[in-house]
């Protein structure tokens, strides 16, 4: 596949997939936490924030890395490094087994999305592919 290619279809997967991130954010919000008290305060700042990455994320997916700049592909991977897995691990080991597939499934589907788009842009990006 040629570098450009494999750029356009890694950089898009990468974007879907932070696109995604947000459907966490939605879900919180969607429930609309008391800002009254600070446990619905947290919630809305968490959402918010998570809101906020996935955004940026989806940028850099599809502006700097569509076009072969290879320090988007690292800003691209630290939130899974200081956010995504350590929260990944954090369920794993803190939610009710009964609820466990339901919270790890979409976290550990998007870090499989994720991951194909990464490896498909790292190709073209760092070993220079035609």
């Amino acid at each position: 596949m040629r570098k450009v290619r494999r750029l356009e279809i890694g950089s898009i997967i990468l974007t879907i997939g932070a696109l995604g991130l947000s459907a966490a954010s939605m879900a919180f919000l969607w429930q609309k936490p008391d800002v009254s008290i600070a446990l619905g305060r947290i919630l809305w700042a968490g959402a918010l924030a998570n809101l906020s990455l996935s955004l940026i994320m989806a940028l850099i997916a599809f502006f700097p890395i569509r076009r072969g700049e290879k320090w988007a592909f690292w800003a691209y991977c630290i939130p899974f490094v200081i956010y995504g897995i350590p929260i990944l691990l954090l369920d794993a080991t803190h939610v009710a087994k009964e609820q466990l597939v339901g919270t790890l499934a979409p976290q550990v589907s998007g870090l499989a999305v994720a991951f194909l788009g990464l490896f498909l842009v790292a190709v073209p990006l760092f070993r220079g592919a035609e």
